[in-house]
């Protein structure tokens, strides 16, 4: 599936140059490929209800047994003090929907959904739920855990996606109780990531508790995840160290397939195909008709991936934080080469020094001949683009050439590079390019 890209992007040069031709060739549509996001572990969680629904039909004409607060405060290992300077966390009313609206205090993360007696969170790699609990005054507090962690472990062993399940068993401490399980799971390309999970019950009565789920998946994690899961740790006295991975191998992994996938090429039905050349990975060679009887022909390379689009007389590709493009067209008004190109490269400076667009810095280097061709030129913009959503900003260039194949039809040719998009197969394409095109794009590699 294809969508459309941003067009604060979209290159002028390329533009600006087929603008100046008298006749331009079709000009396509700039996309881009669009993949799915993590899926979110949200669904189980949805259970809640129901679960609050059969277990108060159990309990609806059962004795409440009362615990005091205090008691449960000082049994349950949670601390004497609800003021701790927490970041992350804060307190929460909790209603029990079957006892008359009756609200119970729950620790949970700041900016989490509260109603209808379920909490729901979900961010920074941690989905959290908590939802009140019962049960008969004669059945165990830690026979409901093992019951509601052996449910999820069965859940994960018949799912192909999980392995290396581990279901813990259920602890006590003080009048509450938890368990621990941990799997391997795996991501929308099949890269597998760690995942922990904690049901907690904070015992409130003889036959009332509240369940905390938390899930923590690698997949999703950010710098801030650790802080978080410290902090509910810190407030429920738990060991939770096990539950961030700080040096695993999904991110590598994860940031090598997502780059593999984007190099798979399926052209559309009807479209041009380009073709394997030996010798490159990367690229692929097309035949562009310049004119419509396909008598002026000229061939070229270009990336081929998910998001490369070929017509008769255009092919271009958005891969790797690279952007290329190649056209021909028709000119018969007597400009050359230089001049066309001078006028697209003072158009596009102007262009991306337009605060609006938020970038800055642009700039153009001369107009150079092109070593081997009679008709060609080429030049290099540089500028600074802002990365999206922040302050940061991040080096980019445009390296633009023109050729006349024949008289009156030219080929326009735009290497344009983005660094905020570089990935893992960035420099392997741009040395590609470079052996495809002869030009040294040395400056613009990827950090490694």
């Amino acid at each position: 599936m294809r969508v459309k890209r941003d067009e604060k992007k979209t290159a002028a040069v390329m533009a600006s140059i087929l603008l100046c031709l008298s006749c331009l060739a079709g000009c396509g549509t700039a996309e881009t490929a669009g993949q799915e996001t993590e899926t979110s572990a949200a669904a189980e969680s949805g259970t809640a209800g129901e679960e609050t629904g059969a277990t108060a039909e159990t309990a609806e004409n059962e004795p409440e047994a009362e615990v005091s607060a205090e008691e449960t405060e000082d049994e349950s290992g949670e601390p004497e003090s609800e003021s701790a300077d927490f970041v992350y966390l804060e307190e929460y009313q909790i209603q029990d929907d079957f006892d008359g609206g009756k609200e119970y205090a729950l620790y949970a993360p700041k900016g989490g959904l509260n109603e209808d007696g379920l909490f729901y969170y979900q961010d920074h790699g941690v989905t959290f739920s908590a939802f009140v609990y019962k049960k008969s005054v004669e059945e165990d507090w830690l026979k409901c855990l093992d019951g509601k962690a052996g449910q999820t472990g069965e859940f994960w062993l018949e799912d192909l996606e999980y392995s290396d399940v581990n279901v813990g068993e259920a602890v006590k401490k003080g009048d509450d109780g938890y368990v621990i399980l941990t799997a391997m799971g795996k991501d929308s390309l099949g890269t597998p990531y760690y995942e922990a999970r904690l049901f907690y019950m904070s015992v409130r009565a003889a036959d009332v508790g509240i369940l905390l789920d938390m899930e923590v998946r690698e997949c999703v994690q950010d710098e801030e995840t650790a802080q978080l899961v410290d902090e509910v740790a810190r407030y429920y006295d738990l060991d939770l160290s096990g539950f961030v991975v700080e040096d695993g191998t999904w991110a590598e992994q994860s940031a090598q397939d997502t780059a593999d996938f984007l190099d798979i090429y399926e052209p559309e039905e009807g479209e041009p195909v380009l073709e394997k050349v030996e010798g490159y990975q990367h690229l692929g060679r097309l035949t562009l008709k310049l004119d419509d009887a396909g008598n002026v022909t000229h061939s070229v390379l270009a990336p081929m991936g998910r998001d490369t689009e070929a017509e008769e007389d255009e092919v271009s590709a958005m891969i790797h934080g690279v952007h290329v493009q190649i056209a021909g067209g028709y000119d018969d008004s007597g400009m050359s080469v230089q001049e066309i190109l001078q006028e697209a490269a003072d158009l596009e400076v102007e262009l991306r020094n337009d605060p609006e667009l938020h970038n800055r810095n642009a700039k153009a280097s001369e107009v150079m001949p092109l070593e081997g061709q009679e008709k060609g030129a080429f030049c290099t913009i540089e500028y600074e683009m802002q990365n999206y959503g922040s302050e940061e900003y991040h080096k980019s260039a445009e390296i633009a050439w023109l050729i006349e194949v024949e008289e009156h039809y030219f080929v326009a040719y735009e290497i344009t590079l983005w660094s905020m998009d570089y990935d893992k197969n960035t420099n392997s394409l741009i040395k590609e390019l470079e052996k495809a095109y002869g030009f040294d794009l040395s400056k613009w590699y990827a950090e490694e």
